[in-house]
């Protein structure tokens, strides 16, 4: 079944950029979709996420038909991965980003991320799922809640990222393929920042109750579209 997609973003006062960007590509075989969120304390940061959206974008598009398959894509992309920080670390040698990656095939779906980006799924009545943990160093277990990690300062110390310094090592996860799916692609201003009602109120108009929020609020909500009755 085709999916839609749509990007919500609201920018904070942290920077003079929305550092939050996001991209989605679509193939007969497959489709991709990415959202990056770039450090508020690096300079270029919100140009490296853009620019790494754009690289997997173009990566994802020209790849042979033939790695557009359950085993073969997420290494394929992983060496994209590789690929862009070699050629975006000399743009951006003092940047760094978080990244969400959701691969979607017709038997499969699998994610990718570094950093504090998150993946969840809404489920009928619009209650979400969180289903990765953000790599920090508050989660260091990997068992914390998302309400406990939005209420703990050590989040914001992340322990992987996209950047010059280190190569990407990304975690894999597959998950199972639900018969409507709605995907969730948030960085950590929707998840963290946002209280439940709030989140549901930016995904059903963009809007956020305080209107002045220190860090960029985005979301890419991925789903089938609705029957016409």
């Amino acid at each position: 079944m085709p999916l839609t997609h749509h990007w919500l973003t609201h920018a904070g006062l942290r920077t003079a950029d929305n550092r939050d960007a996001y991209t989605q590509a679509q193939r007969t075989e497959a489709a991709l979709y990415f959202v990056a969120d770039g450090s508020s304390s690096r300079p270029g940061s919100g140009e490296l996420a853009h620019a790494l959206a754009d690289y997997l974008h173009t990566a994802f598009l020209q790849l042979p038909t033939a790695v557009l398959s359950r085993d073969a894509l997420a290494p394929a992309l992983c060496a994209a991965l590789r690929d862009a920080r070699l050629e975006l670390g000399r743009r951006y040698p003092q940047a760094a980003c978080s990244y969400l990656l959701l691969a979607l095939l017709p038997e499969a779906a699998f994610s990718l991320h570094e950093g504090d980006c998150c993946l969840g799924q809404l489920d009928s009545v619009g209650n979400i799922q969180w289903l990765n943990a953000p790599h920090c160093q508050a989660n260091w277990r990997g068992t914390s809640s998302h309400a406990d990690l939005a209420r703990d300062p050590a989040r914001h110390r992340l322990t992987r990222c996209f950047s010059a310094r280190r190569q990407p090592v990304p975690q894999l996860s597959h998950w199972p393929l639900a018969t409507a799916p709605q995907w969730l692609l948030a960085t950590d201003g929707f998840w963290a920042d946002l209280t439940p009602p709030q989140q549901s109120e930016f995904l059903h108009n963009g809007q956020v109750t305080q209107a002045d929020t220190d860090d960029d609020i985005s979301c890419l909500l991925v789903s089938a579209p609705r029957a016409v009755t």
